[in-house]
């Protein structure tokens, strides 16, 4: 079936408000196949110009429900369609930087979250992210720019409302709701793995698309089987 256009839904049902601020995109693309051995069942690698792309993406994240606290997090992702055409995000490894959550987030959602040293840094123009867990782990930095009006492969690596994943090996999507990101120019200066990627079978990035976003709002909704 042919995926479906990118565009946002409802979500009624709320288990989950976050915000997420400082966003740092870095995608690049890869060969479908380096990632379809990696994505839930039924679902496949969702293609631009013929490629599938993975990313980067570091944040600091605010939940506001269902507890308050605050974080940062860094994550490793790529995108899937479903067998119905659905598209979303499939999340290989989410690094946060605070325990609790990630023992709630792994034993409930049975998300990939890792606990890790998760910083984030800012200058006046610049914009970094380091994490380290267990021997590896992952440096960048960005130049931030101005506004930029979004291209087809920006609203393709980062207008996602769903999330696909795998819960007790039963493979499920989660919704998500949050306005249209508004999206800033970016140049990546730095970019170290030291096996967070490789972990994955990754590659750095090569040909990367750059992009950040001060803040943006979102809702979890409901998960529900594929």
């Amino acid at each position: 079936m042919e995926p479906e256009p990118l565009a946002p839904h409802r979500v009624r049902l709320s288990f989950s408000k976050q915000g997420w601020s400082d966003v740092v995109f870095v995608h690049w693309p890869c060969a479908a196949g380096d990632i379809a051995a990696l994505l839930p069942p039924r679902t496949r690698p969702d293609l631009f110009d013929g490629t599938a792309w993975v990313g980067v993406v570091g944040l600091v994240m605010s939940v506001r429900s269902p507890f308050r606290t605050r974080f940062t997090e860094l994550n490793v992702r790529t995108f899937a369609v479903d067998e119905r055409g659905r598209r979303g995000l499939v999340f290989f490894s989410l690094e946060a930087s605070h325990p609790a959550f990630v023992r709630v987030a792994r034993a409930v959602g049975r998300l990939p979250y890792r606990s890790a040293t998760v910083e984030c840094s800012k200058t006046a123009t610049e914009t970094a992210y380091r994490v380290e867990r267990s021997g590896v782990g992952l440096e960048l930095r960005v130049r931030r720019g101005g506004r930029i009006a979004p291209t087809g492969a920006d609203r393709f690596l980062t207008e996602r409302w769903r999330m696909f994943s795998t819960w007790h090996r039963w493979p499920i999507e989660i919704p998500v709701a949050h306005e249209p990101w508004a999206l800033d120019s970016a140049e990546l200066l730095d970019f170290t793995d030291t096996g967070l990627l490789a972990e994955f079978g990754l590659a750095p990035p090569s040909r990367p698309v750059v992009r950040f976003a001060s803040r943006v709002d979102a809702r979890f909704g409901l998960p529900a089987p594929l």
